[in-house]
C-alpha cells in the first residue's frame, strides 16, 4: 500500500552477487576492485554529505542497531569488502579508512547502497578520487582539514603525522576538559543560592513533568524532592501532575503543612480561629486533580476508542492504524521487518505505551530519530523515525505522555512510526510489538 511508510535496509543480493564474483575471480581479480580510481570515486566533501546525513557525521558512531560507522556500514558489509584489515568495525576506524571501504562499495554496487543519503548528498560515479590516507600515512590535505576545527577549539596547531592515534588523543583531551567544568559547574551551583532554596512556588503548565521542572528550577534531590514536598497535593502517583498545581519548591511546602496544623503550632485563639480557612482550599485543591483526572480519563476515553482502546496500564503508541507490517519478508528486510509500521501524518503525538524509564533519545542511525524506554516489566519499546523528541535519557515517563512526533528522519520512505517491542535495548532481541500490547489489555 502506497500509504504505509517504510525504512529502507541495504539489498544484500547485490553484495552477495559481488563477493561471490570475488571469491570466483580470486586475488587477481580482487585488484581492481579495491584500488577504485576516479572512475567510480567521490570527494572526500561528498562522502562528509553522506556522513551527515546518515549519522549526523559522527564517524565513530555505534548505537547498538547494526548499522556502524558515518557512513553506517553493516559488518557483512565492512568485512565482505576489505574493512577488517583497518578495524573489527566500521566505527572503530578512521574516517580515511571507512571512507576507502566506501569506495569499494560504490564501485562494487554504486550509490544505491545508500538509498536515501546518496541522492541528498549528490552521491555518483565518476568523480575525483577522494584526498584519503587510510594506512595513516601523512596526508596534506587531510591535515589541513583536521587542522581547522582544532584551532578553534583549542587553540592549539600541531601537524599530525598519526590522524588516528591523534583523534584518539584529542577526543580524551576534549572529555577530561568536559568533565572537569562540569565539575566546577556544579560546585558552583552548590556554593550560590539557588531559587528553589527560598521557597519559591511553581504553576504547573502544560507538558510539565516533576523531572522537568526539578532540572529547570535547579532544586536539590531532584523531582523526587519536589514530590515529597507536594505529596499532598500531587497524590499517589509522581507521573501525573496537572496544568494548574501550584507546587512549593525547597522545602517550604513541608513548613506550610505544619503550620496549616493547630495542634503542632500552638497560637493564640484569634489565629486558631483562623485555621479552619483553610481547610475550604485544601478541599478546592483536592477536588481540582480529582475532577481533571476524571475529565482527561473522559477525553482519552472517547478519543482512544476503537482501534486504540486501552485497560490496565498500557496504551496503543499513536493514534494511527497498523499495516500488519511485523515479521514481513521483502527486499527491505534481509531477517524479516523487526517492528510495527503506523502511517501517520508528521507531527502526530507518539506516546509511550506505558510507564518506564527513557534510556535513548536522540539520532539512532537508519532508524532516525529515536526514543527507547525500559519498563517495569523489563521489556523495552523503541519509537523511530521521529520528527521530533520531548524527552531526555534517564527521564521517567508515564503510560501515554508524548515522547515525540511521527516523521520521516532516517532509512524512511514517508511518515510513519516504526514501533518495537524488545527484550534488551539493542537490535535483533524484537518480540511481536501487536501481541505484546493486546496481552495487556490494548484494542489494537
Amino acid at each position: 500500500m502506497s500509504a504505509r511508510g517504510r525504512h529502507r535496509r541495504i539489498r544484500n543480493s547485490r553484495l552477495t552477487r559481488l563477493s561471490l564474483a570475488i571469491s570466483v575471480g580470486g586475488a587477481g581479480m580482487a585488484l581492481p576492485l579495491v584500488a577504485a580510481g576516479g572512475a567510480n570515486a567521490a570527494s572526500v566533501d561528498t562522502w562528509e554529505k553522506v556522513a551527515q546525513c546518515e549519522s549526523t557525521g559522527n564517524w565513530s558512531i555505534n548505537t547498538g542497531n547494526g548499522f556502524y560507522g558515518g557512513l553506517q556500514f553493516t559488518q557483512s558489509t565492512w568485512a565482505a569488502f576489505g574493512g577488517t584489515e583497518y578495524a573489527p568495525r566500521a566505527d572503530l576506524a578512521t574516517k580515511d579508512q571507512q571512507i576507502a571501504i566506501a569506495e569499494k562499495v560504490l564501485a562494487g554496487q554504486g550509490p544505491g547502497a545508500w538509498p536515501v543519503c546518496s541522492v541528498k548528498a549528490g552521491l555518483t560515479k565518476g568523480g575525483p578520487a577522494p584526498a584519503v590516507s587510510p594506512d595513516g600515512e601523512s596526508n596534506p590535505t587531510e591535515q589541513r582539514e583536521q587542522a581547522a576545527p582544532q584551532a578553534q577549539a583549542e587553540q592549539e596547531s600541531e601537524p599530525k603525522a598519526a590522524p588516528q592515534r591523534a583523534d584518539r588523543g584529542e577526543r580524551a583531551e576534549k572529555a577530561e576538559k568536559a568533565e572537569k567544568a562540569e565539575k566546577a559547574e556544579k560546585a558552583e551551583k552548590k556554593a550560590a543560592p539557588k531559587p528553589a532554596d527560598r521557597g519559591a512556588s511553581y504553576e504547573v503548565v502544560s507538558g510539565d513533568t516533576l523531572f522537568k521542572i526539578a532540572a529547570a528550577q535547579d532544586v536539590d534531590g531532584g523531582w523526587q524532592r519536589i514530590y515529597e514536598d507536594n505529596r499532598q497535593v500531587i497524590g499517589g502517583d509522581p507521573d501525573l501532575i496537572f496544568p494548574g498545581q501550584e507546587l512549593t519548591l525547597g522545602g517550604a511546602a513541608t513548613q506550610k503543612k505544619a503550620a496549616a496544623k493547630p495542634e503542632q503550632a500552638p497560637k493564640a485563639e484569634p489565629e486558631a480561629e483562623q485555621a479552619p480557612k483553610a481547610e475550604p482550599k485544601a478541599e478546592k485543591k483536592a477536588e481540582a486533580p480529582a475532577q481533571q483526572s476524571a475529565e482527561r480519563a473522559d477525553r482519552s476515553d472517547r478519543s482512544d476508542s476503537g482501534s486504540t482502546g486501552v485497560s490496565t496500564g498500557y496504551t496503543a503508541p499513536v493514534n494511527a492504524a497498523p499495516s500488519g507490517s511485523y515479521k514481513a519478508a521483502g527486499a527491505r528486510w534481509s531477517n524479516g521487518h523487526t517492528g510495527e509500521d503506523f502511517p501517520a501524518a508528521t507531527g502526530t503525538p507518539v506516546k509511550a505505551v506505558t510507564s518506564g524509564t527513557v534510556v535513548s533519545a536522540g539520532w539512532g542511525g537508519a532508524y532516525g530519530n529515536q526514543v527507547v524506554i525500559r519498563h517495569d516489566d523489563g521489556r523495552y519499546s523503541q519509537y523511530g523515525h521521529l520528527s521530533s523528541i520531548s524527552v531526555g535519557a534517564g527521564q521517567r515517563v508515564g503510560v501515554g505522555q508524548q515522547i515525540g512526533a511521527v516523521g520521516s528522519t532516517g532509512n524512511s520512505t514517508g511518515p510513519h512510526l516504526h514501533f518495537e517491542v524488545r527484550t534488551a535495548p539493542g537490535y535483533g532481541s524484537d518480540i511481536n510489538p501487536l501481541a505484546y500490547l493486546r496481552a495487556h489489555g490494548v484494542n489494537i
